[in-house]
């Protein structure tokens, strides 16, 4: 089973900063946000996060902000599983504000996009999951542009897991769900979760 993570590759301008820091372009991340809003999707998402090179996960990101030429234009925000919630601004893209990351190690990380969705804890069903599974498939679309979009994986269903790395679903730290899966009636019972595509 395979995420749909997007690399550092994709045109993320990494300034060098001092050992505890992180500082970057937030032009390329603008990118992907304005790429959100053209697809007009109401529920999937892209995350991003910092994960580590040696596969250990994420990196823990102490504080984060938004600067143009030294000066704070803009809150990063931290949520407690890992991902990283820049503000939508045009004009800190017009101005080439940098994201500035307090993090651990910061040689260790490497930036990771994800196609994702955020449920809070309580019931949903298979229906609401199918409507995420589609609108996944739309901005995998919208991301690859044309002709890529005619070339994206197939979408197999979705995968669950806890935002709380300590809870689980049905005794599973991640649950899949294909097609076959979602096509019926069923119902779950979830703590707060992360819904991504399952290619």
């Amino acid at each position: 089973m395979k995420s749909v993570l997007f690399g550092a590759a994709l045109a993320l301008l990494i300034v060098p900063a001092h050992a505890a820091s992180l500082n970057l372009g937030y032009s390329g991340f603008y990118k992907h946000l304005d790429t959100v809003a053209d697809a007009g999707v109401e529920h999937a998402t892209l995350g991003f996060y910092l994960s580590r090179n040696d596969t250990a996960g994420w990196c823990h990101i102490e504080s984060g902000r938004v600067e143009v030429a030294g000066e704070h234009r803009g809150d990063v925000t931290v949520l407690p599983h890992g991902e990283f919630v820049l503000p939508f601004d045009k004009q800190l893209d017009l101005d080439k504000a940098v994201v500035r990351l307090d993090v651990e190690q910061p040689e260790r990380c490497e930036i990771s996009i994800q196609i994702q969705a955020l449920l809070p804890a309580g019931e949903t069903n298979a229906g609401q999951l199918r409507g995420i599974r589609d609108e996944m498939k739309t901005l995998l679309k919208e991301m690859a542009g044309w002709p890529g979009r005619y070339f994206v994986p197939e979408i197999k269903g979705v995968q669950l897991q806890p935002l709380n790395a300590q809870e689980r679903i049905q005794g599973l730290p991640r649950l899949a769900l294909d097609d076959a899966a979602l096509a019926g009636g069923g119902q779950w019972s979830l703590p707060a979760t992360r819904v991504t595509p399952w290619l």
